[in-house]
């Protein structure tokens, strides 16, 4: 949904791909979401407050920058929707892809043959050489059914490994919080 001039935006729908990049010695991270409508965003964060991997539901508040050659849209704020569900990446063997006015990926998931409409940007992690097995977001939006993101089993791999480890950080940090509190309560801090 679109506010005012064009100048801010506030959209609902699936983190797809994060990417990390330097601009101007700072990091930041360009983020494709797609809208739970289907359509596709690109929106570029500074630093993420949330631990962020591919198909969790979030809404962004974002404003368009002008300062540099090219508009683009910049995260104001970020936070995950916890009601909504989860974009599971499921394995896929990609077998074609069409490209054409609207580009088309086949391919098998569980024995089953699929035949999709993906939007240009995820054709660039499709691999040239196929087929290839690969980690797939399929986005359902009533009838229709789209790719909106494909990774290589090793991307997959190192996305759910540093979800896991920032799990067990915060997990840890969660604990040591609780016990310097229970630790302060018993007096352990009195003359």
């Amino acid at each position: 949904m679109r506010k005012g001039a064009e100048e801010l935006v506030e959209l609902r729908g699936y983190l797809v791909s994060i990417t990390p990049r330097t601009r101007r010695g700072l990091v930041e991270y360009r983020l494709r979401v797609v809208t739970f409508g289907g359509e596709p965003w690109v929106i570029y964060l500074r630093e993420p407050r949330v631990p962020l991997r591919p198909g969790i539901p979030i809404s962004v508040k974002a404003f368009l920058s002008r300062q540099l050659e090219k508009p683009r849209w910049i995260a104001d704020e970020l936070r995950i929707i916890r009601e909504a569900g989860i974009l599971k990446p499921r394995p896929a063997v990609i077998e074609e892809v069409v490209r054409g006015v609207y580009p088309i990926v086949s391919g098998r998931q569980d024995d089953r043959f699929f035949s999709v409409p993906v939007e240009e940007d995820v054709l660039s992690s499709i691999p040239k050489e196929l087929p290839q097995r690969l980690y797939c977001l399929f986005l359902e939006t009533g009838s229709e059914v789209k790719l909106v993101g494909a990774f290589r089993e090793k991307e997959y791999a190192l996305f759910d490994r540093i979800l896991r480890l920032v799990s067990s950080i915060d997990q840890e940090g969660f604990e040591s919080d609780r016990l310097f509190e229970e630790y302060l309560r018993s007096g352990g801090l009195a003359d």
